[in-house]
């Protein structure tokens, strides 16, 4: 029995560590008219559903946060989210993105080693092979 509680309290300092390495943000952009959303990121999930608000909110969850720069700014043309992880504890880290965005924006998504999940897709998307241009083209009907 007391291994059994040695090893509960293992799992539980293990989960609480994990906890505190990620850190949740969650960014409110009004827009009024169409516009342009850019992310740049690396080793991270993005997942983008269009809506009907006027606004793009930016859902970030960083692991190892201590291990990200990330950077947002907004004009009249476009949102913009930079992450980029940092050189030596970088390797460590990963991110997640939930984005939501008004049906009328455009969307330019530069990623390194990421995942795409896109919702609400109308038009042809265009996928180059990895050793050719590294730009997804998504254009509509």
């Amino acid at each position: 029995m007391q291994r059994l509680n040695t090893l509960w309290q293992a799992v539980n300092a293990a989960s609480t560590v994990a906890e505190l390495a990620r850190q949740s943000q969650t960014f409110h952009f009004g827009v009024s008219q169409p516009i342009t959303f850019y992310l740049r990121a690396e080793n991270a999930e993005v997942r983008v559903t269009r809506w009907m608000q006027p606004k793009i909110e930016v859902a970030v969850q960083l692991q190892a946060a201590f291990g990200w720069r990330m950077e947002t700014d907004q004009d009249e043309a476009g949102v913009y989210m930079v992450a980029k992880r940092r050189a030596l504890v970088g390797g460590f880290s990963s991110a997640t993105f939930n984005i939501l965005v008004p049906h009328n924006t455009y969307l330019m998504l530069n990623l390194t080693d990421g995942r795409l999940v896109l919702e609400h897709v109308e038009g042809s998307l265009h996928i180059p092979p990895p050793d050719a241009d590294k730009n997804i083209q998504i254009s509509s009907k």
